[in-house]
């Protein structure tokens, strides 16, 4: 196998991964900034949860049909979809579901894990509030970040605890 076939499978993997997850974690989308070293740019692979993926590197953007890929994807961490978060987007609070940012959070943080490097994975959700929607960002050793709206939260070092 040569080594662009091998990446087209990595790359595949990696694809169907975040649609699955997206789908299990009744996110709105994923998008994954995937560390590819120091010699190349890293690779943007933005997912919905349905239509379209779009992948791009540079200039370069290409779209796949994540649900036509033959890959398997890679190991999930627990995650279930949760009602959406009931949010005051002027207060910038979260009041529903109880636990569900530690829970979502810690799905997040466990499946950057499983990419290179210093990759950043996002989820968005819809919540109660159509204009502020919630993101969580991690990458490896980094605090997870929540932004809710227009407000972005740095949480403590190891939040949530596994």
């Amino acid at each position: 196998m040569s080594s662009t076939d091998a990446a087209r499978e990595q790359i595949a993997q990696i694809v169907v991964t975040l649609r699955a997850f997206t789908r299990a974690a009744g996110a709105f989308a994923t998008l994954l900034v995937l560390d590819q070293g120091d010699a190349t740019p890293p690779l943007v692979i933005e997912c919905p949860a349905a239509g379209s993926v779009e992948l791009s590197e540079g200039e370069d953007v290409v779209q796949l049909d994540a649900d036509l890929l033959a890959a398997a994807p890679l190991p999930l961490p627990e995650v279930r979809a949760l009602p959406p978060f009931d949010v005051d987007g002027v207060r910038a609070e979260i009041t529903a579901p109880l636990g569900g940012i530690e829970h979502h959070g810690r799905a997040v943080r466990e499946l950057v894990a499983l990419f290179p490097g210093r990759s950043v994975l996002t989820a968005t959700w819809e919540t109660t509030d159509e204009e502020t929607p919630l993101h969580l960002a991690a990458r490896t050793g980094d605090p997870l970040v929540l932004v809710l709206g227009d407000e972005q939260f740095e949480m403590a070092p190891g939040w949530p605890p596994r």
